[in-house]
């Protein structure tokens, strides 16, 4: 199967393509503003821009699968480059869809996220009504619609993943996991926001690369929770690392708190939160492997470090 990539240097692309390269030909591509890998076993990462048409339209030709990992990621940097973001993240994804349908492509996968239910009920489900409360979960959410009005209008299978926290071994993002760990290393505080009580889910990008993996070969339609099967507060998360550093550095370190000015309360306390992936594991026969504990315990001793992405 011809498979194109897009964000093929990033933290899920690049595993994506790893898993994938041993058994289908793959196409990879990335623009370098973030992830600097140029090739990855024998697939090497071209240089081309999801935001220029003319550069869709080229890469899609031919593919019978396109996963679409490019684009801005995360909160942050959405929030600080609200243009980029909307040219990156939203239209980007209409030129993929567009030249997608035209090109015949038979299935798009994409990397949503669950920030498009904003601050949800207990239990979440694909069923429950989004509602994204920030810029990046609002793109990602235009992006579902772009894609599922293809697909109905068009035929075009879609796969959406409405992804958790996805970690992993790339220094591309700095997020809550390798910012620890690395603090820990360097031996300085660990600062904690409020209660600490806002909750995390955390899946391994090996894991996620899996999940993709599996829509492909069964050609898989509709939205999918994707996320692993360990939720745990921030608080706890730091208790983790601690407790990780004083078992293989021999030292923790000290936690500074600081008042909650407001992003803490936009997110969901860990009683309150239940991120039900059911229909992915029921469906494509997916089940995450590795665990948190493993991944820390491998940040707080190899000599690179580890990222985590939302």
């Amino acid at each position: 199967m011809r498979i194109l990539v897009t964000g093929a240097a990033g933290l899920i692309g690049s595993a994506i393509v790893e898993l994938l390269r041993h058994d289908h030909e793959i196409r990879a591509i990335d623009n370098f503003s973030i992830g600097q890998i140029r090739q990855i076993g024998d697939v090497l990462v071209e240089e081309m821009d999801v935001a220029n048409p003319d550069h869709v339209r080229e890469m899609v030709r031919d593919q019978d699968v396109v996963v679409h990992m490019a684009g801005y990621t995360g909160i942050p940097v959405c929030e600080n480059d609200p243009e980029g973001a909307a040219r990156n993240v939203l239209v980007a994804t209409k030129y993929v869809t567009d030249a997608s349908v035209a090109a015949g492509v038979q299935q798009v996968l994409f990397p949503s996220t669950f920030a498009v239910y904003g601050i949800p009920p207990y239990h979440i489900t694909e069923e429950t009504p989004i509602a994204p409360i920030g810029l990046y979960g609002n793109l990602k959410a235009g992006c579902e619609y772009v894609l599922r009005a293809a697909q109905k209008v068009d035929g075009l299978k879609v796969a959406i993943f409405r992804q958790s926290n996805v970690y992993g071994d790339l220094p591309t993002k700095k997020s809550l996991l390798n910012i620890l760990t690395e603090r820990v290393r360097a031996r300085q505080p660990i600062t904690m926001i409020g209660t600490g009580e806002q909750a995390r889910n955390f899946l391994h990008a090996r894991d996620t690369a899996v999940a993709y993996k599996l829509a492909i070969e069964q050609g898989a339609e509709g939205i999918y929770n994707l996320g692993g099967r360990e939720t745990l507060s921030v608080a706890s998360i730091i208790e983790l690392v601690q407790e990780a550093g004083q078992r293989l550095l021999g030292y923790t370190v000290p936690i500074e708190r600081k008042p909650d000015r407001g992003a803490a309360k936009r997110e969901v306390d860990l009683p309150d939160f239940h991120f039900d992936t059911s229909r992915v594991e029921r469906e494509l026969g997916f089940t995450p492997s590795l665990t948190l504990r493993d991944a820390v315990e491998e940040m707080l001793t190899k000599e690179g470090s580890v990222s985590a992405a939302h």
